[in-house]
Parts: structure tokens; sequence; C-alpha cells
């Protein structure tokens, strides 16, 4: 299997007191999702995957150095949290789509064109 390499990049907006962490390149549009009081995941509007975290207000809770290890893990639940109900989210679509697929026919020749 190949390895991917993705691109990680990071800001720390002082004058805020938030890290900001972006996963890839691309500019999909993010909607955030609450881990606790201070972590916030950013998640990928169209594809529902990971694309980046917000640590909110680091200094002002006296973090000096971040528990890489605690924060990966938490990290990790909300990610599979959220891939889990991505996968449940299109399954239920699927019984929905095949009946599209079904009617599209008789509505593509109803049509008027």
């Amino acid at each position: 299997m190949a390895s991917r390499s993705i691109k990680v990049q990071h800001s720390y907006d002082a004058a805020a007191d938030v890290l900001y962490v972006r996963f890839g390149n691309d500019q999909e549009p993010t909607f955030i999702e609450n881990v606790d009081d201070l972590l916030l995941l950013e998640v990928g509007w169209f594809t529902g995957l990971p694309k980046g975290f917000r640590l909110l207000g680091p200094k002002c809770h006296g973090i000096k150095a971040i528990n890489t290890a605690l924060l990966v893990k938490r990290l990790k639940k909300q990610v599979h949290q959220l891939m889990a109900q991505h996968r449940k989210t299109i399954e239920n679509q699927e019984p929905v789509f095949a009946d599209l697929c079904e009617q599209l026919p008789s509505v593509l020749t109803s049509a008027s064109l």
C-alpha cells in the first residue's frame, strides 16, 4: 500500500490565543465540531473528512507544552465518531437513491425539453 503524505500547516493567533492546524491544501469549506472547551475539529463541508483543528486559549489555560498523545487520542475518537456518522448517513441514503434511479427513466421520458 502506498503511503500518502498530507501537508500540515499551523499558525498561532496571539491576540486571540488560538492555535490553528490545517490538514492538506484544498480549500473545502469547513464546519466546526466541538470536542470540548479547548479543542474544535474542522470538518469538510462536502466530504465530512477532518480538515484541521483549533486549540482555544492555550496560554489562557496555562498550557506551556501540548500533550500531543492526549490531543491525538481525543482527535482520533472524535474523527472516528464523525466517520461512523458519515457512513451511517450514506447507508441510509442508498435506498432513497435506488428508488430515485427506478423513477428517473419515467421522469426523463415525460420531461418536455
